[in-house]
């Protein structure tokens, strides 16, 4: 099959989930037989050259990049992109859409006019801008389908529109995304939590809605073979970007709230990188008196060689404060070998399973209870550790999935 791939970033620019999720699924599609074309907006600014045809990775990338007079708003009409985006796509078999955020709000329905279209959802993108429904100030709540006042408050500073520009662009942005979503052949999901939470905000067809959970880009050694027996350090791990939408400053405050004795029995290890100016420092205070362990950053490529080198590490953390649509780092730390404690919020607690624990997001006091329970009692996360499955699913597990799926839209479209 010839299958075009579409979505706003990918790499070496960022590598966040989704980034992570197109790649992964590219190459393994790429294994096995099929000629694949990644179409990919960016931030970075047009350089004079409408497509900038790349190969990153073995892959097929063509880069679109933004004028000046091309902002990221709440239509995204980009009229430009269209004959590029369809040039691109000429002659495939299946288009894929996986995010319309730096490129144009007709992607499906343009689309579908060359060829079946699955569309997947990462995010919560088509029922905000902010992709994870995160207002910056506490003080605004998320409406209900259709209310719009508490949104146009919190773009306010950033789209520079007044109030009543901003009711009706959200309006226009509530039909247009609906149109999308509509005009697809099939709406997949990584996770059931996310298409419920996608469906308090848009009509979502069952009879085109397919579940297909990401699983980790390659399959990972279970390098972990031992749990940890109340000999030595509790070393506890955050693997991945460190943020305060991904929870970290709860697990450090509920660490840093054990009693003195405790604490010097813990470790806390941070692997990856921080994406807020100056976070590291606000957690070296809010931990103060915590071993905190800052340990650099990695790639997907560099996970088992990186996390080998940190000698035994006996817990996983992902406390995301997110309505995470699926959350990679969960399924790498089971793979890897360690029992793994979440948050309640989005998919993660569909697969933990009886392998950890699902505490309360934004609740600090959650995280100390935990650990002072497993310190005082090991024995409870060893059971943890044994219930690991064998087998941690990956993204070909996936794409065997997607390839029958788009086989049967083929022969639909042509009957």
């Amino acid at each position: 099959m010839r299958i075009v791939l579409i979505t706003h970033h990918f790499l070496p620019e960022f590598e966040g989930g989704t980034e992570a999720v197109v790649h992964s699924q590219a190459r393994e599609l790429q294994r096995r037989g099929h000629a694949v074309r990644i179409v990919v907006g960016t931030d970075e600014p047009h350089r004079g050259q409408d497509v900038e045809e790349l190969v990153i990775d073995g892959l097929d990338v063509c880069v679109l990049r933004r004028h000046p007079d091309e902002p990221y708003d709440l239509d995204l009409e980009r009229e430009r992109l269209r004959p590029l985006i369809a040039g691109l796509a000429e002659g495939a078999d299946v288009i894929h859409v996986h995010h319309w955020k730096t490129l144009r709000a007709r992607l499906v329905r343009d689309a579908r006019r060359l060829a079946p279209v699955v569309c997947t959802l990462h995010d919560l993108f088509v029922t905000c801008p902010r992709e994870f429904r995160l207002p910056p100030d506490p003080a605004i709540v998320c409406p209900p389908r259709g209310e719009f006042d508490p949104c146009a408050r919190c773009v306010a500073e950033e789209a520079n529109w007044s109030h009543a520009d901003l009711l009706a662009g959200f309006a226009r942005r509530q039909a247009w995304t609906a149109a999308e979503l509509a005009a697809a052949d099939a709406i997949v999901t990584p996770s059931h939590a996310q298409a419920e939470r996608v469906g308090a905000f848009h009509e979502l067809d069952p009879a085109r809605l397919v579940v297909v959970p990401h699983g980790t880009p390659e399959a990972l050694p279970r390098l972990v073979r031992s749990g940890w027996h109340g000999r030595g350090p509790l070393r506890v791990l955050f693997l991945g970007h460190r943020s305060d939408v991904k929870g970290v400053r709860e697990l450090v405050r509920g660490a840093a709230a054990l009693e003195h004795a405790e604490r010097a029995r813990l470790e806390l290890l941070l692997l990856g990188d921080p994406v807020q100016a100056g976070f590291d420092q606000e957690l070296r205070a809010e931990g103060r008196g915590l071993a905190l362990r800052f340990l650099g950053n990695y790639t997907l490529d560099s996970l088992a060689a990186r996390f080998a080198e940190l000698g035994p590490v006996h817990l996983g953390t992902f406390p995301s404060r997110a309505w995470e649509s699926y959350g990679l780092v969960p399924d790498e730390l089971m793979a890897l070998g360690l029992p793994v404690w979440v948050s309640d919020r989005g998919a993660p607690k569909e697969r933990i399973g009886r392998a950890g624990r699902v505490l309360p997001a934004l609740d600090p006091g959650a995280w100390t209870r935990a650990l002072r329970e497993v310190l005082a009692d090991p024995a409870a996360l060893e059971r943890e550790r044994l219930a690991l499955p064998e087998h941690v699913r990956t993204a070909a597990d996936a794409v065997r999935e997607l390839e029958e799926l788009y086989l049967r839209l083929i022969a639909a479209r042509g009957k």
